[in-house]
């Protein structure tokens, strides 16, 4: 899943920033690519901070470490994957249907001009399975949420699905905007989305500030579009309350509020974070122990997340401070943790701002993801040749063609030395 945006796009749970040029990347690239660069940015930040995003992170985490048992119990793996547990099955289900952006037609994902929207709708499937957190055996109920959306100059609606997605676009989006006001219009879906269901249950006077403050709390929720749609703006109460209260007490009702944890308690939003937090150290450590400057890394953003970044709702934050404030705090942002790769269209990437830690390690978040998603494919050529190409890899004809055996022959190839960190290199690659 990526988030896109008009000229670039950023990974979820792998860390790197696409800006889409042909140019080779340095600071004059960036600069004149600045917008759409944080843009990005912000994603990456949504990525280190809120809880939903965590958890699909560790979602990931967990879907690795199933292949990598499965490959280690068998000696092989059979593509595409589908040997899951219960926990992986159920992470996957439950970002699929909660992050949006799924329609029966991709073109329904970005819809330019909207003329009008329907009540939402909503749908679910029930899924059975083991609950790692609770130790128990236990069914899950997974939503996902449809709104009618007729097009301009379109007499039938489609059925856009609306989801976490809109709303991670929303806050990049208007922060974007405020700091750069010539930035070029974007489709309203999904990155208005936001605007069109306040207007549709009537808050059209609630200024942009209080709704990207409760959409930044939605995100504290594992069911976003839910907790919106069906906890806040259903509420004639909360209605009345963001009528008549200034943007400082609803920073703060929301900030102080609680979420529910499944086994039935209380817990503040900043408890939840730090839990949260403490799991992405601890998970990630594990997934790239193998890798001690991406350790060094993930200690270091954890400490810098903690002590800067929670607390607040840091979205809503930027979104008030003045430009150079705003400025100020992205370069500072990047001194302290900076930016693990950031690539052009060809895939040629960059670290940015790493005095002490060995950048070259990074290329394992690139090639992690695309492991994960080659044991879910059919593909039978290296997942990540055009990055090799592109980044002084050792290539061949096998690359494409016989995957096992240029693996075995080429000791120097990037996803062979991945394998090989993690006792893979004898792997047999068999298809359905």
């Amino acid at each position: 899943m990526k988030l896109n945006y008009a000229e670039g796009s950023y990974n979820p749970s792998f860390f790197y920033i696409t800006i889409k040029t042909d140019e080779e990347l340095s600071q004059n690239v960036i600069e004149k690519n600045k917008s759409t660069f944080v843009h990005e940015f912000i994603h990456y930040l949504q990525d280190l901070i809120l809880p939903y995003n965590i958890r699909y992170n560790l979602s990931n985490v967990c879907c690795f470490f199933n292949i990598l048992e499965y490959v280690h119990r068998h000696g092989s793996i059979t593509l595409p994957f589908n040997e899951w547990t219960d926990e992986s099955r159920t992470l996957l289900k439950q970002f699929e249907r909660s992050i949006g952006g799924i329609t029966e037609n991709v073109n329904d994902c970005f819809v330019n001009e909207v003329s009008e929207i329907g009540d939402a709708i909503s749908d679910f499937i029930i899924i059975s399975g083991f609950d790692g957190h609770l130790q128990i055996q236990r069914e899950h109920r997974v939503y996902r949420y449809f709104i009618p959306v007729y097009k301009v100059g379109d007499s039938i609606p489609i059925n856009y699905n609306l989801g976490a997605r809109d709303i991670l676009e929303y806050i990049a989006y208007k922060i974007e905007l405020k700091h750069f006001p010539n930035s070029p219009q974007s489709p309203q879906l999904p990155y208005k989305s936001i605007d069109l269901i306040f207007d549709k249950y009537g808050l059209s006077n609630i200024s942009d500030d209080i709704r990207l403050c409760i959409a930044e709390r939605c995100l504290y929720n594992d069911t976003p579009i839910h907790f919106l749609l069906y906890i806040l703006l259903s509420s004639d109460e909360f209605k009345r309350f963001i009528n008549t209260s200034s943007y400082k007490e609803i920073y703060n009702y929301l900030l102080f509020s609680s979420t529910m944890t499944r086994d039935g308690h209380s817990e503040s939003l900043i408890s939840k974070t730090q839990r949260r937090l403490k799991q992405f150290s601890n998970e990630l450590l594990m997934q790239y122990r193998s890798f001690k400057e991406i350790g060094k890394w993930i200690l270091k953003v954890n400490d810098f997340v903690e002590r800067k970044l929670s607390g607040r709702f840091i979205f809503s934050d930027m979104y008030k401070m003045g430009d150079d404030e705003f400025n100020k705090f992205i370069n500072s942002v990047i001194y302290f943790i900076g930016i693990p790769l950031v690539m052009n269209s060809n895939e040629k990437y960059i670290s940015i701002q790493f005095n002490e830690i060995d950048a070259s390690q990074f290329i394992q978040f690139y090639i992690m993801q695309n492991f994960i998603s080659f044991a879910k494919s059919k593909t039978k050529s290296c997942p990540i040749y055009n990055f090799c190409k592109e980044n002084c890899g050792k290539c061949n004809e096998n690359c494409l063609e016989n995957l096992h055996m240029s693996i075995k022959i080429n000791k120097n190839c990037y996803l062979n030395r991945f394998l090989e960190s993690y006792g893979l290199s004898d792997c047999e690659f068999n298809y359905r």
